[in-house]
């Protein structure tokens, strides 16, 4: 009787210590990896007619007022050019590039190759061509295949591709567009972008 005793306390020595031992383990287990926060926006028809426009990628919001002074802002719209909050261009550290890839392909953010605005040589070109006397004539569209990245004052990455230089986002194959009378006002920008919230360098 007695051995039967004694080998009913090993065995449940033996399960206490196993458990213990398993929640040990369950403490020292790492976290969950959080899913990645990424935020992509389509913006149609910013006006830019007859001013700049200031946007923030973080807010996808317009940035008017005192704000345009300060580090509220990552990228501003005049015409043709496209200003980061950064260097010549305001008081932020904002940098981009232009890199040949798609949208959607896109993945992840350069890790350098980033340039902040400078006197004549702004951080994003090559965004438009120019159509000058070939159909549909004095025409800015965007090229194909050009992705805009931006890396945020606050060290956050954004992926940004333009889609359309005026009102509507018009066909630009069409009669309607190739007539200079009936073609839709220009600087009115229409873009869409991918804001990684975590500062990590994920895009899609």
């Amino acid at each position: 009787m007695n051995k039967f005793k004694t080998l009913a306390l090993v065995l449940f020595s033996s399960t206490a210590l196993l458990v213990t031992s398993c929640s040990k383990d369950n403490d020292n287990a790492p976290e969950p990896v959080k899913p990645v926060t990424l935020t992509v926006n389509t913006v149609a028809d910013l006006d830019g007619t007859g001013r700049d426009v200031y946007y923030s990628l973080s807010k996808n919001a317009e940035v008017t007022g005192t704000d345009i002074t300060s580090n509220k802002w990552d990228i501003k719209f005049t015409a043709t050019s496209i200003f980061v909050n950064g260097g010549t261009s305001g008081t932020g550290t904002t940098q981009a590039q232009v890199v040949n890839n798609t949208f959607a392909d896109l993945a992840t953010a350069p890790t350098d190759g980033y340039k902040t605005d400078a006197t004549g040589a702004n951080a994003i070109t090559g965004w438009y061509t120019y159509t000058a006397e070939t159909a549909p004539q004095h025409a800015i569209l965007p090229v194909p295949g050009k992705i805009i990245v931006i890396k945020t004052t606050d060290g956050k990455y954004a992926k940004l591709e333009m889609k359309s230089y005026y009102k509507g986002n018009p066909d630009t194959t069409t009669p309607t567009f190739a007539d200079l009378a009936t073609r839709p006002t220009s600087r009115f920008y229409t873009f869409r972008f991918a804001y990684q919230a975590d500062g990590s360098t994920t895009l899609k």
